[in-house]
């Protein structure tokens, strides 16, 4: 994870960078689609990736005057602002972020917390294995690598790839495979006609099939839902079409949810 330095110097210089575009701008009001869309995705990474950094280091930092002119900005993108609103809002989002910046010089640093929740449990109920509980606990390492080391998208596909290895690793442990295709939600082979082999079968269907067996809550379904769902934006044309950045507050939120879904597929073993 980047030093709250860091993340203050990278807001300025994405400020900086947003003012100098807008100011190429010939026109009265910024009307441009990958213009908004630039300015947007500007604020979207202060409040999603920069802000969260900032906080976490030093929680006592007044960030008011710096998230105002951020909205401004944010705001301005739903409607053909006026290209002078931009250049202001900017300007005064830079001054706040380099007022921030001396301030965080003095202001006291948050007392660093061990998260022992990190620690990978026992995986041998779902892998008898040892190679492969050892590959699956070096991924749940990664995962919370990925988390801490600002590399927000690689952190959430690699908890979807986590979380379809442990479904996996769920069927396999069933010496009788037959209630897995009975399941209602076992896709059928379209070729065939059959049910679909377990080897074709997706996280979606892994998903819906642990809910039937009882591996997992319904509550559990819906976050595993939104954790697959946010895993495919690992596809750039997905991340392009609905302009959604991964940042910190995603990658925090869903690695507790994968956590969660693991555990409850452990204790399904021998419930």
């Amino acid at each position: 994870m980047p030093s709250i330095h860091e993340a203050i110097d990278s807001a300025i210089a994405e400020v900086t960078k947003a003012r100098t575009r807008v100011s190429a701008i010939k026109t009265v009001q910024v009307k441009n689609v990958d213009a908004v869309a630039s300015l947007k995705a500007t604020a979207q990474t202060w409040f999603h990736t920069h802000k969260p950094v900032v906080v976490a280091a030093a929680p006592s930092l007044d960030l008011a005057a710096v998230d105002q002119h951020y909205t401004t900005v944010l705001n301005a993108t739903v409607k053909h602002a006026a290209k002078q609103t931009y250049l202001d809002a900017l300007k005064a989002a830079k001054g706040a972020l380099v007022s921030a910046r001396s301030a965080a010089l003095t202001v006291p640093a948050a007392a660093p917390i061990a998260n022992t929740d990190d620690l990978a449990p026992d995986f041998s109920p779902l892998a008898g294995n040892q190679e492969m509980r050892d590959i699956i606990t070096r991924r749940w390492h990664e995962c919370a690598k990925c988390v801490t080391a600002d590399a927000h998208l690689a952190a959430i596909v690699m908890m979807g790839g986590l979380l379809e290895a442990l479904f996996v690793a769920r069927a396999n442990a069933m010496a009788d495979k037959r209630p897995l295709l009975a399941a209602a939600a076992a896709p059928d082979d379209p070729k065939t006609g059959k049910k679909m082999d377990l080897q074709k079968w997706m996280l979606e269907t892994y998903i819906n099939v642990g809910l039937e067996l009882k591996w997992i809550t319904a509550l559990g379904k819906t976050l595993a839902d939104t954790l697959k769902e946010y895993r495919n934006y690992v596809h750039p044309a997905k991340e392009l079409k609905h302009g959604v950045t991964l940042g910190l507050n995603d990658s925090s939120l869903l690695w507790p949810v994968t956590k969660g879904m693991v555990r409850q597929l452990l204790r399904s073993v021998n419930p």
